[in-house]
């Protein structure tokens, strides 16, 4: 057993190995909260974001908005050209999203094509003019796949969150909303009616 002092090469390799290990291990925690593929949290991801915010409600913005997003059309770009082309679908749109929207905002990939946003300190008619504009951006700068360009397009429920309403039931109603704009047809908006009394609650679906 060593009992004296550490030689500087020996101090030097100790460190080097602490410093090796706090980088896995930060890697490892990144890793458990974002998504696979894309830069944006993942389902485990965007749950811890909405644990932090109800334990602090207080930091949370009444005028907050829940949106679930849908691709239009992905499962066509994978069957025809296969899931690597639908892979980088998927993360063309996560950065073009995400280059368009403030650094408060939590986006993240909750499998497949669907995704969900949170806008802070934004109203409902603020958050359909934010994905309106994400929706132009879409359509001005297109995916090149195999030997053509493509844009991609997407659906969206919105739902406004109301105060004491934990944002996973936001999140429930703006799910609801994306199916009503799926229905409706592509490239569509919808917002979700505001909620009938203080006492509805909705099955969290995150």
């Amino acid at each position: 057993m060593r009992t004296g002092p550490y030689r500087p090469l020996q101090l030097l390799a100790y460190f080097r190995r602490i410093d090796s290990l706090e980088r896995a291990l930060g890697q490892a925690q990144r890793l458990l909260y974002q998504d696979d593929l894309t830069p944006l949290l993942n389902r485990r991801g965007l749950r811890r974001a909405c644990d932090h915010w109800s334990a602090s409600a207080g930091e949370v913005s009444p005028q907050t908005c829940c949106v679930m997003l849908d691709l239009d059309d992905f499962k066509s770009i994978n069957d025809q050209h296969g899931h690597p082309v639908g892979d980088a679908a998927l993360l063309h749109f996560s950065k073009t999203l995400l280059q368009h929207l403030r650094q408060a905002d939590a986006l993240a990939r909750l499998g497949g094509d669907e995704f969900a946003l949170v806008l802070t300190n934004t109203m409902a008619t603020d958050a359909r003019q934010v994905l309106e504009h994400l929706q132009r951006v879409l359509a001005a700068s297109p995916i090149a796949i195999v030997d053509k360009f493509v844009r991609l397009r997407f659906s969206a429920g919105i739902a406004e969150r109301k105060a004491g309403e934990p944002l996973s039931d936001a999140l429930a109603r703006a799910d609801t909303a994306l199916i009503d704009a799926k229905r409706s047809g592509k490239s569509t908006v919808r917002l979700h009616a505001p909620l009938p009394h203080c006492g509805y609650q909705p099955q969290c679906t995150v």
